[in-house]
């Protein structure tokens, strides 16, 4: 009985723990950053390559709750996509890039490459953040979720 019992409660646990971790798979409040951009004219495919590889490392370092990073080349144009664990995440992220944070010196440079055209942010964006990136001075463009799911 005792053995049962044990058995029992070994299988609940697991059962329950299972279910925990394929929750903590899906993030409901993951944000997608889709930013179009251009090349500066003094800036080669090379310069931009390295640099890309450059920044998207010190993100990489810096930045733990930024979930993805990347630069690819479409065209003309280069796609900068970034994906956030959260709006507080992206928050992190501005305050990280702007005057005094870690990558201030970064992002002065990620300017000298790059001239940005829009930015559409996918994903249900707090207020807070909404309001945050208005001092960038960028053409952001937000679009609510309907229905998703991210893993991580």
């Amino acid at each position: 009985m005792k053995k049962n019992f044990f058995t029992f409660l070994l299988l609940l646990t697991l059962i329950v723990s299972c279910d925990e971790s394929k929750t903590n798979l899906y993030n409901q409040n993951e944000l997608i950053f889709v930013v179009e951009m251009n090349s500066t004219e003094n800036k080669s495919a090379d310069d931009i390559a390295k640099f890309s590889q450059y920044y998207t490392d010190a993100i990489d370092k810096t930045e733990s709750n930024s979930l993805g990073w990347g630069f690819y080349q479409s065209g003309e144009k280069i796609i900068l996509i970034e994906r956030y664990l959260d709006s507080e995440a992206m928050m992190q992220h501005g305050k990280n890039v702007s005057e005094g944070g870690p990558l201030e010196t970064h992002f002065t440079k990620f300017m000298e490459h790059f001239e940005i055209n829009k930015i559409d942010v996918y994903g249900n964006s707090t207020d807070e953040l909404k309001e945050f990136v208005k001092a960038f001075g960028l053409p952001f463009y937000f679009h609510p979720a309907y229905a998703k799911f991210s893993r991580n």
